[in-house]
């Protein structure tokens, strides 16, 4: 009997960023990490934006959420 591998999810990371801090602040992970526990859901992306992190979801109900994080960890909109 062949058993296949199952594959995990893995959100985004933007490449050039390699998921390292930003000046000292939050790592694209720990933003990944803080906006999934505030609004639950699958992380899709985390791309660099000015001194922080736009942070892309999709929820349980299937809707797109979009979420800044800044350099200190404050989740914006």
């Amino acid at each position: 009997m062949a058993t296949t591998p199952t594959a995990t999810a893995q959100p985004y990371f933007d490449k050039q960023q390699g998921g390292q801090s930003r000046s000292k602040g939050v790592t694209a992970q720990q933003a990944a990490k803080k906006v999934q526990s505030r609004f639950g859901g699958k992380v899709l992306k985390v791309q660099p934006s000015g001194n922080g992190y736009r942070v892309k979801l999709i929820k349980k109900d299937g809707r797109i959420v979009s979420v800044f994080v800044d350099g200190s960890g404050k989740i914006k909109g």
